[in-house]
């Protein structure tokens, strides 16, 4: 299996993602918009990375299953950690005192092992589903 050298719409979601954190930076701290840093974030560096490790090279099928696997994994796990990263950029930018609440905090620390395992499930998910269409 080969995996793709260019992911088609990267540099569209890298502008879009521009735009989106500009107008990020001056809005007051709100849970989804910040979420949708992170995972925004996450899906940039993971394309961007695929690109650059893995765009134009043959691996066998149960390899290409472990990586888009894998990937889903540190989708999952790396988009919360996005998420913890932009909370503290939004609550030091805004200096005002607490950005988040402690419930939101604890939402997004409590959801970090089911988003990394249904990520880590769709990555296996979509290896699967590719490795079956064949090349």
């Amino acid at each position: 299996m080969v995996f793709p050298r260019k992911i088609p719409g990267l540099p569209w979601l890298l502008g879009l993602w521009v735009v989106y954190t500009a107008v990020w930076i001056s809005l007051e701290g709100a849970l989804v918009q910040v979420v949708i840093m992170g995972v925004a974030t996450a899906v940039l560096l993971l394309g961007y990375g695929w690109q650059r490790w893995l765009g134009g090279k043959t691996v066998g099928r149960g390899w290409a299953v472990l990586v888009t696997a894998v990937a889903g994994g540190l989708f999952g796990v790396g988009s919360v950690l996005l998420t913890f990263v932009f909370m503290a950029v939004k609550t030091g930018l805004h200096a005002h005192g607490p950005e988040f609440t402690q419930a939101e905090i604890g939402w997004v620390w409590n959801a970090a092992p089911w988003g990394t395992a249904v990520c880590l499930l769709v990555g296996l998910g979509i290896g699967l589903i590719w490795a079956g269409a064949g090349d």
